[in-house]
């Protein structure tokens, strides 16, 4: 058995596409959801994960790439309160 040695309690992944999530999950399968959340942070033995998709990012506006950082601020401060 591995023994995951990162120290983390916790991991967030955001990631930007221009994919639908509907074509990411059905043709796809969504393999980055796998790679981070099994690949690499469950081999380094964090458990607690995360991921975030933003999309599409060709015909975003910036009042929503706004929101979304703001989405990002919010969750970052749910799991990493600040002291």
């Amino acid at each position: 058995m591995e023994v995951g040695l990162l120290q983390a309690k916790a991991a967030l992944v955001f990631n930007t596409s221009n994919t639908p999530g509907e074509r990411e999950r059905d043709i796809f399968g969504d393999p980055l959801e796998h790679i981070w959340k099994d690949c690499v942070f469950g081999f380094c033995g964090v458990h607690i994960f995360e991921r975030k998709m933003f999309r599409i990012i060709a015909d975003s506006t910036p009042e929503l790439r706004r929101k979304w950082l703001e989405e990002v601020k919010e969750t970052v401060a749910e799991y990493f309160p600040a002291p």
